[in-house]
């Protein structure tokens, strides 16, 4: 399944700064894959369910693909703070009056986010704080605790105002204790007893505070450090053999986590002498991440982080039981089949929710089974890729009392969901490919409810966007499920975007998570279509060209972090790309160094042509390397052959997927019939990882007039030299003649010709 759509790159614009300001030289843990794998941070304005906005969006949430989790809102990281430019951790609070809010740590700061309704996701406040790729927080009664990577202690906000004035007030911040470094890795805090951990940081295993005392000073009460903790989880056992007892479920090992990782078991209940219980390891560990305890205190789920990929092939839970805290057993693992990293995970009642970086958030059923639950949702919040890399979800935080579901990401900021199936799903069989610019071409679409929903007829509507304006038009119902709407009038050669909408009788609104596109004409037809399975005349690296690597060719790509693995076409293999390396390859073993290629186009011929078009489609990746971000691909085009160039556009957006560019050819030249292509991939001045690519690439032509009915020579009017046309083809079969369309030329068309000569 297709996980991306060009829709997505015309409606957002992207941003990122060339480097992450961290705190030293060194990186906070075994983590570097995140600095490794850095990419732009998704720029956009807010998505609200069923918002008239959205209309306006290319559909944005189209673009991710989902199953049982529905989104209600999307609040990219720009519209947290401008100065964002990557995204991680999140937590919940919920306040007296039950409002609920998302807590949301950003590259610059903390933002404070209303969700009581899911759907009207709103900022309230942003607080700002150390630079950092790293932030933890959370919450204690009506205090959140933020800190951070950057060694600036940690920051006590005072949130009791969000419900009336959304103030956040920062009441203190601490450092204690100065023996150590201020930086810490994550948070954890036992609400039972009233006790905060800081995990990390440098080499630091927990450093404990007493917040029950005084929630705004938290006061140093004691540590455990024999080794470095990443990720912990403390909670005070009120029942069983353990009654009274808090324990430290922490996840970590010597040497930065990455030595004896495992999961160390500690009970904490004096902070002045933590004593270790248990440490248990399984099978593949590379480094012990995060994890959480079931509600029944049996199991605890962990994520290692950088198993997938090196000692195994798909997301992988591991299971420890821990019924017996000091002999803690390996219960064993599992897997969805899904090749992307296992981040963190949480428990509620009887579901797993976890953060998988590059394949969103999954949700597995353990009241199946506790060991091998069967995935029953997910929300991907990477397109385009299942990879294991350090991209898209960082967190997911499942514990509000309405059931919504919110969830960090690296790039796209905050998602807001309902863990709930469609009101109803929708399909069109024959989308038109083109619609009359005067309006009236009707498109049926197929509306099946949800299990046990019942429609509200009175709210089916399409909306049509054509250049930013959006317009509503009503949906008919045909029979069954068979609804019925016509385009409105739109300028010809322009695209329209068109999206269903239905409510269900309780109010709940769904819209159709694709948006469908038509192209205003009276019809069109290509007039060159390449897709690369023959050179057709292209021809990569010309003479001039300075780069000593990765200069154009047309093959079967091999894939790597920054180049396809796949050519776009639907049909075939080849496309052109720069530099192809071998299988296992690093990702800068073929990518353009030290200079520019150039791929060349053969002459087209537009002369006479109503209105050409011109589309393709390119991969360009250069957020990696030693100075991402610093190059671009300028395509432009010529009507002499190639002796003057006119500039289309300097790709610069760094998706990482196959993205589709549609263009007016007489926004830029006149046609001519030498008109030619050029496309320039470029690593200049700092050296940087640079790969692009070319494939589908065609013109077509769109008639904007309306044929007259009986103008059989195309004069443009019915006259006599019309009637000799007809009248030579009395009798015959197929002919243009034929204008009642009956199959044959006869005096039903003489009638025809006749009414249109005198009207």
């Amino acid at each position: 399944m297709m996980k991306f759509t060009a829709a997505l790159t015309t409606a957002l614009t992207v941003a990122f700064t060339a480097a992450l300001c961290l705190s030293s030289s060194v990186f906070a843990h075994d983590d570097d894959g995140k600095i490794r794998d850095r990419q732009k941070a998704v720029r956009g304005p807010v998505w609200h369910e069923g918002a008239k906005s959205n209309k306006n969006d290319g559909g944005v949430a189209g673009t991710f693909v989902s199953s049982g989790i529905q989104l209600k809102s999307w609040l990219p990281l720009n519209t947290l703070s401008a100065a964002s430019t990557s995204g991680n951790s999140c937590w919940g609070y919920i306040s007296p009056a039950g409002r609920e809010y998302a807590i949301m740590g950003t590259s610059d700061g903390t933002a404070f986010v209303e969700i009581t309704n899911p759907s009207a996701a709103t900022l309230k406040a942003f607080m700002t704080g150390p630079t950092s790729l790293w932030r933890d927080v959370r919450v204690y009664q009506q205090y959140c605790y933020a800190a951070s990577e950057a060694g600036s202690g940690i920051q006590v906000f005072n949130i009791s105002q969000l419900d009336t004035t959304g103030a956040v007030t920062l009441v203190n911040t601490i450092l204690a204790p100065t023996t150590t470094t201020a930086a810490s890795h994550t948070l954890a805090i036992d609400t039972v007893s009233g006790y905060l951990y800081r995990a990390g940081g440098g080499a630091n295993g927990l450093r404990i505070y007493d917040i029950h005392t005084n929630p705004a000073l938290p006061a140093y009460v004691g540590a455990w450090s024999p080794i470095y903790i990443h990720e912990a989880q403390v909670v005070t056992y009120t029942s069983g053999p353990n009654a009274g007892k808090q324990i430290a479920f922490c996840c970590g090992g010597s040497n930065g986590g990455n030595v004896n990782t495992g999961l160390y078991v500690v009970d904490v209940t004096d902070k002045a002498n933590p004593i270790q219980l248990s440490y248990t390891t399984y099978p593949g560990a590379r480094y012990c991440h995060q994890g959480w305890l079931d509600e029944n205190s049996q199991f605890f789920y962990i994520n290692d982080e950088l198993d997938e990929g090196d000692t195994v092939s798909v997301c992988t839970t591991l299971v420890m039981n821990v019924l017996n805290l000091s002999n803690v057993i390996y219960a064993g693992k599992f897997d969805n089949g899904n090749s992307a990293i296992g981040h963190n995970c949480f428990v509620r009642g009887t579901k797993l929710y976890e953060a998988n970086y590059r394949s969103g958030v999954r949700i597995f059923d353990l009241a199946v089974s506790t060991t091998n639950p069967p995935e029953v949702a997910y929300f991907d919040t990477y397109p385009g890729s299942d990879a294991a890399n350090f991209n898209g979800l960082w967190n997911v935080w499942p514990f509000f009392p309405s059931g919504t579901l919110i969830g960090s990401d690296l790039e796209r900021g905050l998602f807001v969901w309902k863990v709930e199936s469609a009101v109803a799903t929708f399909a069109v069989a024959n989308p038109p490919l083109t619609v009359s610019p005067a309006g009236g071409t009707p498109v049926d679409v197929t509306i099946t409810p949800g299990a046990g929903v019942t429609l509200n007829p009175a709210s089916a509507k399409m909306y049509l966007t054509v250049n930013g304006s959006t317009v509503q038009r009503p949906l008919t119902l045909v029979s069954g499920n068979t609804w019925r709407a016509t385009f409105s009038s739109s300028p010809c050669t322009q695209v329209v975007s068109y999206q269903f909408e239905i409510a269900g009788t309780d109010g709940t609104v769904t819209t159709d998570t694709v948006t469908r596109t038509a192209l205003s004409a009276i019809s069109e037809s290509v007039i060159s279509d390449a897709n690369f399975e023959l050179a057709s005349g292209w021809v990569g690296s010309v003479a001039g060209d300075t780069a000593v690597s990765g200069q154009w060719v047309r093959v079967d790509p091999v894939g790597t972090t920054a180049q396809p693995e796949n050519d776009h076409s639907a049909v075939g293999a080849l496309c052109w790309v720069t530099g192809n390396g071998v299988v296992g390859g690093g990702a800068g073993a073929a990518d353009v160094d030290g200079g520019y290629t150039t791929l060349l186009s053969p002459n087209f011929d537009l002369s006479g042509l109503d209105e050409p078009l011109l589309e393709y489609w390119y991969w360009y990746s250069n957020s990696l390397g030693g100075a991402p971000n610093a190059d671009s691909m300028p395509v432009a085009i010529s009507n002499n052959g190639g002796t003057t160039w006119v500039a289309v556009e300097s790709i610069a957006s760094n998706f990482g997927v196959w993205t589709k560019r549609s263009w007016r050819v007489r926004d830029f030249i006149t046609p001519t019939a030498t008109v030619r292509l050029r496309f320039i991939a470029r690593d200049l001045d700092t050296g940087s990882l640079v790969e692009a690519g070319v494939d589908d690439v065609r013109f077509t032509n769109i008639d904007c007039t309306a044929s007259i009915v009986g103008d059989l020579n195309g004069d443009g009017d019915v006259n006599g030299a019309d009637l000799s046309i007809l009248l030579s083809a009395w009798g015959q079969t197929g002919s243009i003649a034929d204008l009642d369309g009956d199959g044959i030329v006869g005096a039903a068309d003489l009638a025809v010709l006749i009414n249109a000569w005198t009207s």
